[in-house]
């Protein structure tokens, strides 16, 4: 999922001050701020197991 810093900034109701990975509540992994972008994005690691 991506979006601008602002739209970030505003559906977490946190700031991102500066290029990062940061923790977001209800979140599974971190999302990856970069400023010079203006550009967030946010992506699950998938895994996938087998039981037998």
């Amino acid at each position: 999922m991506t979006g601008t810093v602002a739209q970030w900034e505003r559906w977490t109701g946190m700031a991102f001050p500066q290029t990062g990975r940061y923790v977001v509540a209800g979140g599974l992994d971190l999302v990856a701020i970069d400023r010079e972008r203006d550009q967030g994005l946010y992506e699950e690691t998938n895994l996938w197991t087998r039981h037998r």
